[in-house]
């Protein structure tokens, strides 16, 4: 049996893409290993087996030994890295120990740009060219990429110009997801959000969306349910003292999940919403929630960013708004609110979308059919 190893030094061990989708998918026809720099475990789950350690407590240089080790140890014939760094050991387990194995990159953020999105000034720039020469380089040691969406397959095209390429999207796994129709209830309506919670995130303007609702339609029952968890503390701080502050009923946290159960938290919710600012990251990248949103049957109201206006009908199941204009947003909110038949209307669309195609159900036969010309190439 061929084997292949999944190598993350960014992602955790249970990554929706890297076990849900791509482990378990491969794992039905392959010896699957996940290896990880970001968390101690060593199990074996679905016959799958997942080796790690916490990479801030080392060096450089150890940890990338420690990632050498696992794969020296597995022999795998293929190795999937799911960041640019991730192909420095594969790249030398490939040079010093099978030259025969296949290295693919699975591109599913835009770097450089996610690395100096926090840095300013001239540190910026000179770290931006750095890490852009690195990306070239080591893109042009694998012998494939996959590609999470087109837009970010056209900078591959320049920079990888001779690499087999393949875009696997990152639609949701269809049998984790059932659909939950809207409360049937007039006087009852529940707005809600999902994942990372931070304030580049939309995390305030959706607080600030549904004070003012509540405030315009006292006589109704609204509520509002976030799932997730907050990257910053100083951020959780400020979120959770605005509430104490202005008195806001009615907020419910819901407790971060594993991603078989996120529609337990999802069936909580009428409408799902994510606000992301308009950066260039935001702006240029498809966001995987969206389409968890829709698996379980929820309309969605979502900042409009490029790749939604141009490459999905979101008018079936929902509406794009300017995340910083709080009368648009509530404006578009109340339309669900106030309307159940274009709730439920869109609350089945959304489901169909789902079902017509994108899902990981069909998207996976693109990866098992990639895997196995790479293998054979």
């Amino acid at each position: 049996m061929k084997k292949i190893a999944i190598v993350t030094t960014g992602h955790p061990p249970f990554d929706d893409r890297i076990y849900w989708k791509f482990a378990k998918t491969l794992n039905q026809k392959y010896k699957v290993a996940i290896f990880c720099s970001t968390q101690e475990i060593n199990t074996t789950l679905s016959n799958i087996t997942i080796l790690g350690f916490n990479s801030n407590l080392i060096s450089k240089t150890k940890k990338f030994k420690k990632l050498n080790d696992y794969l020296y140890k597995f022999i795998p014939d293929i190795v999937i890295c799911s960041e640019v760094s991730a192909i420095l050991p594969a790249h030398r387990y490939k040079k010093r120990t099978n030259n025969k194995c296949k290295i693919i990159s699975d591109i599913t953020e835009w770097y450089p740009e996610n690395v100096t999105s926090k840095l300013k000034g001239l540190k910026k720039i000179v770290t931006y060219f750095k890490l852009s020469f690195a990306n070239i380089y080591f893109s042009n040691l694998c012998d494939a990429l996959i590609i999470g969406e087109i837009r970010k397959k056209k900078r591959y095209g320049l920079i990888c110009p001779f690499k087999l390429k393949k875009i696997i999207g990152y639609f949701p796994v269809l049998k984790y997801f059932y659909y939950t129709s809207p409360n049937k209830y007039l006087n009852e309506f529940t707005i809600g959000y999902a994942g990372v919670i931070n304030f580049n995130r939309g995390i305030l303007i959706l607080l600030d969306v549904f004070s003012t609702l509540q405030k315009k339609y006292p006589d109704k029952n609204i509520k509002l349910k976030i799932a997730g968890k907050f990257e910053y503390k100083d951020e959780e701080k400020i979120f959770r003292k605005k509430l104490i502050n202005k008195k806001i009923q009615n907020v419910e946290f819901l407790s971060w999940t594993d991603y078989d159960k996120i529609c337990d938290n999802l069936k909580q919710m009428d409408v799902c919403f994510d606000l992301r600012q308009l950066t260039f990251i935001y702006k240029n990248s498809l966001p995987i929630k969206l389409f968890e949103y829709l698996a379980a049957g929820k309309p969605i109201i979502y900042s409009a960013i490029n790749c939604l206006k141009k490459n999905i009908k979101i008018d079936d199941f929902g509406f794009l708004v300017d995340p910083n204009n709080l009368n648009e947003i509530v404006e578009k909110t109340e339309k669900y609110l106030l309307d159940k038949k274009l709730l439920v209307s869109h609350s089945k669309n959304a489901r169909e979308f789902i079902e017509a195609g994108n899902n990981w159900e069909n998207e996976s036969k693109k990866l098992v059919d990639f895997v196995e010309m790479i293998l054979n190439n």
